[in-house]
């Protein structure tokens, strides 16, 4: 389901919060908790753009290569379940991985209107608006995820980043983070807050 990284949002971000990786103020983030059939790229694989798209800057052709594999894989099973939002939602993955916005964008709305409370695919999605440079959308859909369960911990971190680093309305990053402060005491698995408070609160 808030990777240039940036929030969310999540598996690069669970890694360890550090500023250049979590704080640039471009920055896209990593998907909160997707179904993810592509690549690993914790495990050093690479995914990048599928054949027919222009290539990414510094993109190894056999990487390239693996994608193009995958994304034939889920074409196939998507074949035979046309209306499966999982592998819709692993097909938003792969163009996601590869910065292809629009592309994500579309398989990720497929998803949702197939399975519209699938949290972390929202949150995935509210990702991608912020790489189109439509915050506004971001954080509706991360207000939406949140409203359907107030724990999820990835749209609460999410929202302080776009307020604070692209709205600039600092006041909503701080009540954001304070939210995310009160999950951390009850769920051990979020992860060091320290950089994200010291960039909110100052000091």
């Amino acid at each position: 389901m808030f990777r240039n990284p940036w929030f969310t949002l999540v598996l690069g971000l669970v890694a360890g919060l550090t500023l250049g990786y979590v704080f640039a103020e471009r920055q896209p983030v990593p998907p909160a908790k997707a179904v993810r059939l592509g690549l690993d790229p914790a495990a050093g694989q690479t995914e990048v753009l599928p054949e027919g798209h222009p290539p990414v800057a510094g993109q190894p052709a056999a990487a390239s290569q693996q994608l193009r594999q995958r994304v034939s894989e889920i074409e196939g099973l998507l074949a035979t379940n046309p209306d499966d939002p999982k592998l819709m939602a692993a097909m938003g993955n792969a163009y996601f991985d590869a910065s292809l916005w629009n592309d994500a964008r579309g398989w990720y709305e497929r998803s949702l209107a197939i399975a519209p409370d699938d949290i972390d695919v929202m949150t995935d999605l509210a990702v991608v608006f912020r790489n189109l440079d439509q915050p506004q959308k971001t954080i509706e859909l991360l207000d939406r995820a949140i409203a359907l369960s107030p724990d999820h911990w990835q749209a609460w971190y999410n929202k302080v980043v776009v307020y604070q680093f692209d709205l600039h309305e600092h006041d909503q990053a701080e009540a954001a983070l304070r939210q995310l402060q009160q999950l951390k005491q009850r769920n051990p698995a979020i992860p060091d807050l320290s950089a994200i408070e010291k960039e909110v609160f100052g000091g």
